[in-house]
């Protein structure tokens, strides 16, 4: 549904092919501000934010016929199996579109498909954080406006984890364009990290989930 629905926005907005060119110039004349604007605003914010719209209209529909209670780490999962929907769908073309389809399947089934599921992981990460109104370590002015406003903390924590997943894809994708297949090993180390850093979300949204579940017990038995 990702994949389709970012089909339809090309054909709908087609202005959106050029928009590095519009905003930079050629490629050729400033190529380092080029390739960011393509990479990180052209390519990977619109696809970010195609299977954030996939994952909440799931979420939506889910909601609507059934009475949900997930546990905050399912809300990174269900975020990263669309992620690893999306990055399944994109394979498939870019090995039809290429001159050595198993070539290209055999590289891109390692790093894309880890690569997208982890920038899906970041994002679910941040909206099951404004699902659970946790807070910040300070008592800033921020903390407290977000918090007391939970239609607003679950868009400001969304909004974050959208900009999370695109930065990462962002530099995923940039890492690849100047690089080229001489920048593999930088590329798995990236995604090693990233791995890394997605079991730190887990565990410590399973530690926020159980510090909440025992102040709510405190407060009942109160």
């Amino acid at each position: 549904m990702s994949v389709g629905l970012l089909q339809y926005f090309w054909v709908a907005y087609p202005d959106w092919h050029n928009l590095a060119k519009n905003w930079m110039g050629e490629a050729k004349l400033n190529p380092f501000k080029y390739f960011h604007a393509y990479y990180f605003v052209q390519v990977a914010f619109i696809e970010e934010i195609s299977k954030l719209a996939v994952f909440l209209l799931y979420e939506r529909y889910r909601r609507r016929t059934n009475e949900v209670h997930d546990h905050p780490v399912s809300t990174m999962l269900f975020m990263g199996m669309v992620s690893l929907g999306f990055a399944v769908i994109e394979n498939i073309q870019y090995g039809s579109n290429s001159i050595d389809p198993m070539d290209t399947l055999w590289w891109r089934s390692i790093t894309a498909v880890v690569g997208h599921m982890v920038f899906g992981l970041f994002m679910g990460y941040w909206i099951s954080l404004g699902r659970m109104g946790a807070r910040f370590h300070d008592r800033s002015l921020l903390d407290i406006i977000i918090n007391k406003r939970k239609k607003l903390r679950n868009v400001f924590y969304t909004v974050v984890g959208l900009g999370a997943a695109t930065i990462l894809h962002g530099i995923y994708d940039l890492h690849i364009e100047i690089n080229g297949p001489a920048g593999i090993t930088g590329l798995y180390m990236l995604l090693i990290a990233s791995l890394l850093g997605a079991f730190w979300c887990f565990k410590n949204l399973n530690n926020l989930f159980k510090k909440k579940v025992k102040y709510i017990r405190k407060k009942v038995d109160l």
